[in-house]
């Protein structure tokens, strides 16, 4: 956006969801939390929601580059997800596996795999860098990295 014609246009942007209209370029992040519907609580994050990779908090004195189509979400209520049989939550909506792998305490250790369950289908094993959508009531697994047939242990 170099180009000082395109720099103040109206573009559409969502925050919860829910359409917003504002000018593109530089905004402060506490603009953007008044733009809301109602507004951000203060105390409350704004968030950038990124496609495939973590979303990032955004900090209440920082300036974000709008652009078309850019997404945000405030504060989020947890989701549940269940580990191994376990109910935890959690409050992102997307966490890699190494992240997913930190959230039982003790981590999940080194020797297990971590797999996501899907119903109806073959369920997923789960690299530490790959990039899992979360939802309430989303499962997982571990099971042991590797299994030696025929062994007497």
């Amino acid at each position: 956006m170099n180009n000082p014609e395109e720099r103040g246009h109206k573009v559409s942007i969502y925050i919860d969801a829910q359409p917003y209209k504002t000018a593109s370029g530089p905004t402060p992040v506490a603009k953007l939390k008044a733009l809301r519907n109602p507004p951000v609580p203060e105390g409350e994050h704004l968030w950038l929601d990124i496609d495939d990779a973590q979303d990032e908090k955004l900090d209440d004195t920082a300036t974000v580059d709008i652009v078309d189509g850019l997404r945000f979400f405030s504060e989020i209520e947890a989701v549940t997800i269940r580990i191994d049989r376990v109910d935890y939550e959690v409050y992102e909506r997307k966490m890699t596996g190494a992240e997913l792998r930190s959230v039982p305490s003790p981590d999940v250790p080194a020797d297990r795999d971590l797999w996501l369950d899907v119903p109806d289908k073959r369920d997923v094993k789960v690299q530490d860098e790959d990039v899992i959508r979360l939802k309430n009531g989303t499962r997982f697994f571990t099971a042991p990295g590797r299994i030696n047939p025929g062994s007497h242990e």
